[in-house]
């Protein structure tokens, strides 16, 4: 079963440009330029800038960072992989521990751009009786670029998706409105392709892709939290304990003309 998730996905993550669309951004973690990590200053693929790492507890009881996951040491993560390769994101021990992992757009988004992304991780379980739970991860699209720790992480913030502590479904916080904060969509420890398509200043498209059984969900006609050009992205681990998240293939397509 986990070979066939494998090559899904490798499927999946080639064919996300439609013949009606240019690739202006792309990047995943099989690239060279992971080779020795995932770290600030690292830039792979094109279209981004570099990336900009911040954590939030790290000592003898606590612990925050960032890794390249591979198939052969984390058994767990199959759906999002490409080449056996996926960004790791930890944050665990006796307080709320962070990892959050900034990234700017070489150029903003555009109205008819699609950005998307890829999302794995498992259930949110307590590692110490001392931890204050409430966990989460996911990504957000921002306006601005601030980095100065994990609490930017949703500076600015127009999109946030992920999955939340409490939560069965894979939540979005936007601009839509408190009732619409419930994508509809099963957390599944198989991961999600997600893909934002920006229809104008202030609204978008949200497409939802299982991996797993790659069913897909249209969530059409959102508003973002705020206008203005979407210039960065933050992927975030915010104290999710047992289970690392784990991040792939960050692409921007564009409309042709």
């Amino acid at each position: 079963m986990k070979k066939l998730l494998f090559a899904l996905s490798l499927v999946l993550a080639c064919t996300l440009v439609r013949a009606d669309q240019t690739n202006l951004a792309e990047d995943d973690a099989s690239l060279e330029a992971y080779n020795g990590g995932f770290e600030s200053g690292k830039n792979g693929g094109s279209g981004f800038g570099e990336w900009k790492m911040t954590t939030e507890g790290n000592d003898e009881n606590r612990h925050a960072g960032f890794f390249t996951a591979t198939t052969e040491n984390n058994k767990d993560v199959t759906g999002i992989v490409k080449n056996d390769k996926a960004w790791g994101v930890y944050a665990n021990g006796t307080g709320f521990e962070q990892a959050v992992a900034y990234r700017a757009f070489t150029t903003p988004l555009a109205v008819g751009d699609s950005f998307s992304f890829m999302l794995e991780s498992g259930l949110l379980e307590k590692k110490s009786e001392a931890d204050p739970g409430g966990g989460s991860a996911g990504l957000t699209l921002r306006t601005s670029n601030a980095t100065d720790s994990t609490e930017d992480y949703n500076k600015d913030a127009v999109f946030e998706f992920g999955h939340y502590d409490g939560k069965p479904n894979y939540q979005i916080f936007d601009g839509s409105g408190e009732d619409k904060t419930d994508s509809g969509v099963a957390f599944t420890d198989a991961g999600v392709s997600v893909t934002v398509t920006v229809t104008g200043e202030d609204t978008y498209d949200l497409e939802i892709q299982t991996m797993g059984d790659k069913n897909l969900t249209k969530l059409p006609g959102r508003k973002l939290k705020a206008a203005g050009a979407i210039s960065s992205l933050a992927i975030f681990n915010r104290n999710t304990e047992k289970s690392d998240a784990f991040f792939n293939s960050l692409q921007v397509a564009r409309e042709n003309k």
